[in-house]
């Protein structure tokens, strides 16, 4: 019989302004340098005192299964916040440790080498040629989506051009610049392309400008890019100020961000301990219960966001099994290699990195 013991808690500590709960869904599969994520993430003091050390496997003594888990603090990842408040880790015999990364995509070679064992980050081009050199990586899980109403997420136009008549639909930003945090082959490039695709207009045909969230609206305003691909807060600030006029919003439903195990954790019975838990969490955010008062205080002390913006976002979104986004990952794969962001020709099949036996067994 398994003991339990404490998970840790989220660790609070100084960062820089946090962007939003949603802030980094266009953005989290940028590409950052590996070797220098390594050593961020082995080397520097914010992080969780525990280190990242090899797994045994599920606990069957007294002592819990250690797991580290390398993530960006947004509330796109709230199940694994809430899981750790409420128990639902220590009910499994995991005891969490948290490794802060800027990039979750970039965090794959660390847990490939086992230097973590969970990543909960963004897909993107990076990722896939990572896959393709024969990391040992696995996806296994989705996390946040994008809610029905209003968008967190949307690809914008420059007011003054909407105006003008230049830009009335996205088929007007064609021989365009359109700022995207990451450029291409992130995720919000993906997204760039998905809002394109129905006026027939392709990535090829647009210049990608990769900006930070925050310069985006001044660079609608100056005319430095014409469209920009934006997220909330910023997205609602933007339009509220007259700097920008929505003409895509994101798909209902796309789910760019997921979870990622270690080629060797995911062989471990932890690793379906660990997929219980941010199961049982997952189904404990449905509905409205992800925007409730205790679900919000929970993100606000992870992620240092206040409460206030927390509130004032369009909510998060959870699938109850937190299935992986196979046909997502797919598409995802086919539109970075009609751009040339892939270091490779014949797609890899998803059954070669996508691992759904977690969220089909998790109870």
């Amino acid at each position: 019989m398994t003991t339990p013991v404490r998970a840790s808690r989220p660790v609070m500590r100084n960062r820089r302004p946090s962007w939003s709960r949603r802030a980094l869904l266009a953005g989290l599969g940028g590409a950052a340098a590996a070797s220098v994520l390594l050593s961020a993430c082995t080397s520097n003091p914010a992080s969780s005192s525990a280190s990242a050390g090899t797994v045994s496997g599920a606990s069957t003594g007294s002592s819990p299964t250690s797991v580290t888990v390398a993530y960006v603090p947004i509330a796109l990842f709230e199940p694994l916040f809430v899981a750790m408040q409420d128990g639902y880790f220590t009910k499994h015999g995991i005891d969490v440790h948290l490794t802060e990364v800027g990039s979750g995509q970039s965090a794959t070679t660390l847990a490939a080498t086992n230097k973590v064992q969970v990543v909960l980050g963004g897909f993107s081009a990076g990722m896939f040629n990572a896959i393709h050199e024969g990391l040992d990586f696995k996806v296994v899980g989705s996390m946040a989506q994008e809610a029905p109403g209003t968008p967190a997420n949307a690809l914008v136009g420059a007011e003054s051009l909407f105006k003008s008549g230049k830009v009335t639909s996205p088929a007007g930003l064609k021989g365009k610049k359109i700022a995207v945090e990451g450029g291409s082959g992130s995720t919000g490039a993906y997204l760039v392309a998905r809002a394109l695709a129905p006026y027939h207009v392709s990535l090829s045909q647009v210049t990608l400008v990769n900006l930070d969230f925050p310069e985006m609206a001044s660079a609608l305003q100056s005319g430095a890019v014409a469209g920009a691909f934006m997220t909330a807060p910023f997205l609602g600030s933007a339009v509220s100020a007259g700097v920008g006029k929505i003409l895509a919003s994101a798909p209902v439903g796309v789910a760019a961000t997921g979870v990622i195990y270690g080629g060797a954790f995911a062989k471990t019975p932890a690793a379906q301990q660990f997929f219980d838990a941010l199961v049982q969490a997952a189904q404990h955010l449905q509905g409205q219960q992800a925007d409730s008062p205790a679900n919000l205080a929970i993100v606000a002390k992870a992620t240092g966001e206040s409460l206030s913006a927390l509130k004032a976002e369009p909510p998060n979104e959870f699938s109850p099994d937190l299935a992986p986004p196979v046909s997502l990952l797919n598409d995802m794969q086919n539109v970075f290699s009609s751009t040339k962001d892939l270091s490779y020709g014949t797609p890899v099949s998803s059954s070669s990195y996508v691992n759904g036996t977690f969220s089909a067994h998790a109870g």
